[in-house]
């Protein structure tokens, strides 16, 4: 005996929303295929998650605004860390800061060591020559070390001063 499965069932809202917005789901419609109603009807139960958890924390935080604030806060504190965790992990793998993509797309050939690519040329139209001298004056102090930029973030945007 075939048993069909029934559709979950449905119910019907009209939401009014921007042209912009309306134009956005139409594109996305188009792209998949389908009507403009199934797909924002698929975009939000693909986000039913994160309404969930944000109606039960405003739900919360009308009863106890103060716990729900440093809960959240904690929350923010807790992603700076992850994302902390994620840039060291990246620089560990030579992933991040200047010509991060430089070092994926300038991978040795086989049989090439590392040391031996260059590093590629700039606008200035190549590489300097080895026995380039610095102007007078010595250094600028720019850019500044990564320490003294942690030292900026430190003092909450206070800048740190410059070597002279």
């Amino acid at each position: 005996m075939n048993k069909t499965l029934s559709p979950p069932s449905l119910v019907r809202v009209t939401v009014p929303v921007t042209p912009e917005v309306l134009d956005a789901f139409q594109r996305l419609a188009k792209a998949g295929n389908m009507s403009t109603g199934k797909a924002m009807a698929s975009w939000l139960e693909d986000t039913l998650d994160g309404v969930s958890y944000m109606a039960s924390t405003m739900e919360r935080a009308r009863a106890a605004p103060k716990i729900v604030a440093a809960e959240l806060h904690a929350y923010a504190l807790g992603l700076t860390d992850e994302t902390g965790d994620l840039m060291q992990k990246l620089r560990k793998m030579g992933l991040s800061g200047k010509g991060a993509g430089v070092a994926v797309a300038r991978a040795p050939l086989p049989g090439q060591q590392p040391e031996d690519i260059s590093p590629p040329s700039c606008n200035t139209g190549g590489k300097l020559p080895k026995n380039t001298s610095r102007p007078k004056g010595g250094n600028s102090g720019f850019p500044l070390s990564t320490a003294k930029v942690q030292a900026h973030a430190n003092t909450n945007g206070v800048s740190p001063k410059a070597p002279k």
